[in-house]
């Protein structure tokens, strides 16, 4: 019997939405949408917002004429931590026992108010030590997200981090490629992940993202917001467009971006000195902007491909070509479809 699941990434700028029928080995897109995110809504905690936010999901999840209910959602990356822990090789009671006491050394929240999820990565024999992943979420961002999903009418079965649904979509698409970097950049975040024989073994998230690009076009040039946004979509790092003026701007941001990636890379080097590792895949809203697959490609020196989460899954050809441009956006959202439920 077939598995439905949608898959709900709600982003500070836009909300995406994908369902996705999974039946043994063959997954099928079933829909696939996204709405503009009600920006002061979602960075508000009041009643009032909340509705708005449900009421747009609501919306969304209308136009697209869903058949399900069961909801795997994202948490922002602002508000999640994630880890990755080096601790002695123990079993999985030892490891249940022991893991909030190691979280207290990550976490600069009590750990009352989190929520802790963990999985056990890596294994190394030679030297007693195994990695393990370490997702702590605050439990008031966790009940604010259940009651808006919930006043959308829908079920959430699981809420996870998003770059967690990044790995598990790029995984997907890329199967052959074991070692990989991943880069997704949103509207307020950027988040680095190093995949090794397909399991996350590294992640980091940057303050930095589409909007920090817009505003800092929109100081330089005395531009309103509306009007950088279409500048650095129509521009971005391309050094030949517009006497590459656009680029210059964002430059030192990007090149915050690189050096975090080039550290990844000397982290895998290090870790894992017989693993080969030739690919950054770009997901996010902010993967489109024209020069900067090229110009991560020329810097970094590795083979940079936009994500495209509808590979593997079959999709309806009439509607494919109108997916295929946005897909980088859906890179989260497939992620989270394709999440196994029990």
């Amino acid at each position: 019997m077939s598995k439905i699941l949608l898959g709900l990434d709600i982003g500070t700028q836009t909300t995406k939405a994908i369902q996705i029928s999974r039946d043994k080995d063959n997954s099928t897109l079933l829909a696939a949408g996204y709405i503009a995110t009600p920006t002061k809504a979602f960075n508000s905690n009041t009643t009032t917002d909340e509705q708005i936010m449900s009421d747009t999901i609501n919306r969304l999840v209308h136009d697209m004429k869903v058949t399900t209910t069961e909801v795997s959602a994202s948490l922002p990356s602002s508000k999640v931590i994630t880890r990755v822990i080096e601790v002695p090789i123990m079993s999985d009671d030892e490891l249940a026992s022991s893991v909030e006491w190691e979280a207290e050394q990550y976490i600069p929240l009590p750990i009352s108010k989190v929520k802790i999820d963990y999985a056990v990565i890596t294994k190394n024999q030679e030297i007693n030590k195994m990695k393990v992943l370490l997702v702590a979420a605050p439990i008031v961002t966790i009940e604010k997200y259940m009651r808006i999903i919930n006043l959308a009418g829908l079920n959430p079965v699981a809420l996870e981090t998003e770059i967690l649904a990044v790995a598990r979509s790029v995984n997907q698409s890329f199967p052959t490629l074991d070692n990989l970097i991943l880069l997704t950049i949103g509207a307020t975040t950027t988040e680095i992940a190093l995949l090794y024989d397909h399991n996350m073994v590294y992640a980091k998230s940057m303050p930095v993202g589409g909007n920090t690009f817009t505003r800092a076009i929109a100081q330089e040039l005395g531009f309103e917001l509306p009007q950088a946004e279409e500048y650095k979509k129509t521009y971005g790092l391309e050094e030949d467009k517009l006497e590459g003026k656009i680029a210059k701007i964002l430059t030192p941001y990007t090149n915050s971006i690189f050096s975090e990636i080039e550290k990844t890379i000397s982290y895998f080097k290090e870790q894992f000195p017989k693993a080969d590792m030739n690919t950054i895949v770009v997901g996010g809203g902010g993967a489109k902007m024209p020069g900067l697959v090229l110009t991560l490609t020329k810097t970094i020196g590795l083979d940079t491909q936009f994500s495209n989460p509808f590979v593997n899954i079959s999709v309806d050809p009439n509607i494919l070509p109108s997916l295929t441009p946005d897909a980088p956006l859906y890179t989260i959202s497939v992620g989270l479809a394709l999440k196994d439920i029990s």
